[in-house]
């Protein structure tokens, strides 16, 4: 009973089967009609859809900051973007005190910068003259002794300069440290050797460095895995001028080339050589950010005539500034804080520094601060 059953049911459904197959191949027209107006009824929908999304992204567009309902159209529609994250407030900055001292509290996306100090190492005593500014105060340190050579750098990355000096007749480094009032002192170099400390691996702290001109290499002991690393570049004549050329936060290796009139540098972002020729024999290379666009500018100064020339990366313009006189010593910084370094030198005959203020159209800043024979060391020291 139950097989015939079953046989039953499969010969009901073949039997309606047909029956539809009949029904459409008799009403073929009215089926093709439905179909077409099924389609242009989605596809009508689906452009309003769309229409809706762009008069609803123009609104958004024009008031940001409106309050509005979203509809449940906005919640389906599938051509309208989700609407950006709301902007996280930025500190620009903000002044605190703490206790007799103003300290400058910014975000970490904040573009301003932190005036540079003047300061002065005094080679008979060994001792840091540094004149604070606002937020700073004034200071002075004995570290080092006659022969040494001041080698200023934040070697802690702290954000503070820390008193350090060159020992030629050991060939030691010796850094006192701001971040904890501790030193610590390492034989890096030999004789003959030019300081070139920078911080060349982009960590935020000065890498001990040096270039030794008998073999034409540099040697730089990084910071941020104590590994010493080396790098033939540049000929035994070769001035070092280590900068940041390329605006990748890492100094890159650098000469100038006084009988070529040239600078001739090593892009760290790339490894691509770079070289560019102007200025006359007898110049002096005072590379610095002079347009603040984050990138160092090639520079020369002109001793005979005062004479600065700048190479701005920003635009490859050359501009000429007279400032100064001859036998200055050059001191350019950023001394307004405006993100440019400023022209500026100091006057050994009699402890004066002369600086050009970009922030202010070129005004000029006169301080008597130092003495004769006094080696000026301009940096962010913040004591």
């Amino acid at each position: 009973m139950s097989k015939k059953k079953i046989v039953n049911q499969n010969e009901s459904d073949e039997s309606n089967r047909a029956g539809w197959f009949s029904y459409l191949k008799r009403n073929w027209l009215m089926v093709l009609i439905i179909c077409f107006l099924t389609l242009g009824v989605l596809g009508s929908g689906l452009k309003y859809l769309e229409k809706d999304a762009m008069r609803q992204q123009q609104t958004d567009d024009g008031d940001r900051r409106a309050e509005k309902h979203q509809s449940f159209l906005n919640k389906i529609n599938p051509f309208l973007t989700a609407p950006p994250p709301p902007p996280v407030p930025q500190l620009a900055k903000e002044y605190l005190y703490a206790g007799s001292r103003l300290l400058a509290v910014e975000d970490a996306n904040a573009s301003a910068a932190s005036p540079a100090d003047l300061a002065v190492w005094r080679p008979g005593t060994g001792t840091w003259w540094v004149l604070g500014g606002q937020g700073s105060q004034q200071v002075n340190f004995h570290w080092g002794a006659h022969g040494d050579e001041p080698v200023p750098g934040d070697y802690d990355g702290d954000g503070k300069t820390d008193f350090s000096i060159f020992r030629p007749s050991e060939n030691t480094w010796w850094i006192f440290k701001s971040s904890d009032n501790t030193y610590f002192a390492i034989p890096y170099g030999t004789t003959g050797d030019k300081t070139a400390q920078a911080d060349y691996d982009g960590d935020g702290k000065t890498d001990l460095a040096v270039f030794r001109a008998s073999n034409r290499t540099w040697y730089i002991l990084q910071s941020a895995n104590n590994q010493s690393v080396q790098q033939q570049f540049g000929l035994s004549t070769d001035t070092p001028v280590p900068a940041d050329y390329d605006g990748d936060g890492r100094a890159d290796i650098g000469v100038w080339r006084n009988s070529e009139t040239t600078f001739y540098s090593l892009n760290s972002s790339n490894n691509q050589f770079a070289a560019v020729t102007f200025g006359a024999s007898g110049d002096k290379p005072v590379s610095a950010d002079y347009d603040g666009d984050g990138r160092a500018d090639y520079a020369l100064f002109r001793d005979s005539t005062a004479t600065w020339f700048m190479r701005n990366s920003s635009n490859g313009q050359i501009q000429t500034i007279q400032w100064g006189m001859a036998g200055d010593k050059l001191v350019q910084n950023d001394y307004d804080g405006d993100g440019k370094v400023d022209i500026a030198v100091w006057r050994n005959s009699n402890g004066n520094w002369y600086i050009r203020k970009t922030g202010t159209g070129g005004a000029l800043r006169q301080e008597a601060w130092g003495m004769s024979q006094d080696i000026p060391v301009p940096a962010f020291y913040r004591r």
